[in-house]
This record gives C-alpha cells, structure tokens and sequence, in this order.
C-alpha cells in the first residue's frame, strides 16, 4: 500500500517555493519536489557564474537573460570534461583487471 499524506518540506524546497512564486503551477511543482529543489540549487549558480544567465538590477527589479552563445560554449567544454574523464576511469580500471 502507497503512503499517503504530506511529508516535511526539506529548507532547499522552502527556499526554491519562495524562489519559484511567479511561475506557473508545473513549474513550482517540480522544482519544489525533493529532487528539483537540489538540483536547481546547484545548477543555477552554476549557470550564472559561467555566464549562461545573466541577472542584471533596473529599477529595483531584477531581468534575467540567457546567453545562447554562451550556452553552447559551456555545453561543449562540459562534453569535452565527460569524455576525458570517462577515458580516464576506463583506463583506470583497465590497468586494475591485468
């Protein structure tokens, strides 16, 4: 039988609740779910300190942009990293089994 009933809110899905007001509904719901809530409290400041999002202040409000070009420079140098590191695990545990 499926639990039911509500379990506590961890502080990432408060803080990403408060975060996330202004979106629509779906929206709120993943990222406030337990996996959402960590995952975009790693990934977006990783995104703005990469230069993918931009947040810029006028007029005491915030405007957020996304930088494509950047996007695609990032995503790539990230593709590159997994490739090397999946070579070096692989010749890692090539050395181990001989």
């Amino acid at each position: 039988m499926a639990r039911r009933g509500s379990r506590k809110e961890s502080y990432a899905q408060k803080v990403v609740g408060l975060a996330t007001m202004g979106l629509p509904a779906p929206v709120q719901n993943v990222a406030k779910s337990r996996l959402g809530s960590r995952l975009l409290l790693v990934i977006l400041p990783l995104l703005i300190l990469s230069g993918v999002i931009t947040i810029s202040w006028s007029g005491g409000l915030p405007s957020v942009s996304f930088n494509k070009q950047r996007a695609a420079v990032v995503g790539q140098e990230v593709k590159a990293e997994a490739i090397m590191a999946a070579e070096r695990v692989r010749q890692y545990s090539d050395s181990n089994y001989r």
